[in-house]
């Protein structure tokens, strides 16, 4: 894998997810659906020769970290998101209530 710093995340809104790219390669995505001002997450996708390097543990830190910054509430329904908000409770903040 690159360095860190050559990683890019985009918000594309087209296809309601968030990208991980590192230059001209694609690494993973973090799909959404909206409810309202709501991001509901759907799932969480990472290139399989990516896999097991901790890029996805990577990308959700970033969206979450956006949507912290971007004073977004969030519904985790992805299995990998709701693991992560258990491990790194700080990101708890971020859930919509019911």
């Amino acid at each position: 894998m690159s360095r860190v710093e050559s990683l890019v995340l985009v918000h594309n809104t087209d296809r309601d997810r968030f990208e991980l790219w590192d230059g001209e390669t694609f690494m993973g995505l973090v799909g959404y659906e909206k409810d309202g001002e709501v991001f509901i997450l759907l799932h969480t996708v990472i290139e399989e020769h990516f896999g097991q390097q901790g890029i996805a543990r990577l990308l959700v830190s970033l969206v979450l970290t956006r949507m912290r910054l971007d004073g977004c509430k969030i519904r985790p329904v992805c299995s990998y998101v709701r693991r992560f908000l258990i491990r790194f409770p700080e990101y708890q903040l971020l859930v919509a209530p019911r």
